[in-house]
């Protein structure tokens, strides 16, 4: 009888112990599920609208992204041309940022106005504007387009990519909501363009780096 019971206590043990370990592992992949599904929504960032917005302006890189170095400091430089084909007049305010897998975010024109000079004066181009220059009225049409120099004052020179947002050029806006504090959030359709840079920008300095992409995004 004894020993029936001593069995019998065993096997309640074991049972236990496989209910519990059960109980463990349901709540164990319970918090997974919720730390990623938190994470899916934390990731899940606003995306550009599939229906056309109110306006939206033609941009495309000219010159194409490079280094030079003028004095002893390294900067970026691009030239792009924006035309105007949404029917109506509109008024330009570029914005671009420049960011690095280093870790760099630098916003372009935050520079000296005298490297400016320099690199639209090596440039020759008349038509050529500066950020301060361009901003205002984009009249209509291919005849009317504009030209524009992006200057960025270089950072890690040891990178391998470059994005670079640009704002300005359409009308959609849409509301993020952050999911930690419920803060509401402006965000705005831009341009993302892609670069690779391999091997060593100096060594290859006043080159174009390689252009990968570019795609819609809300920032």
């Amino acid at each position: 009888m004894q020993t029936r019971m001593t069995e019998s206590k065993g096997e309640g043990h074991q049972l236990g112990m496989r209910v519990s370990s059960r109980l463990s592992l349901t709540v164990v992949l319970l918090l997974l599920f919720g730390v990623f599904g938190l994470s899916e929504r934390v990731n899940a960032a606003p995306e550009p609208s599939p229906r056309p917005p109110r306006w939206e302006l033609q941009f495309k890189i000219i010159h194409q992204l490079r280094l030079i170095k003028i004095d002893e400091d390294f900067y970026w430089f691009a030239t792009y041309l924006v035309t105007n084909r949404t029917g109506e007049d509109q008024t330009f305010v570029p914005n671009a940022t420049l960011y690095t897998d280093e870790g760099d975010i630098i916003t372009d024109g935050d520079v000296d106005f005298r490297i400016t000079d320099k690199i639209m004066g090596l440039l020759r181009n008349p038509l050529l504007e500066s950020k301060n220059m361009i901003i205002g009225p984009l009249l209509q049409g291919k005849e009317n387009a504009r030209e524009g120099l992006l200057v960025w004052k270089a950072g890690s020179l040891d990178i391998d990519h470059v994005t670079i947002f640009i704002s300005g050029l359409s009308s959609e806006t849409q509301v993020a909501i952050n999911p930690f504090t419920g803060d509401e959030s402006v965000v705005r359709k831009s341009l993302a363009l892609e670069f690779d840079v391999p091997g060593d920008p100096v060594a290859t300095m006043e080159k174009p780096v390689r252009f990968k992409g570019k795609h819609w995004i809300m920032r």
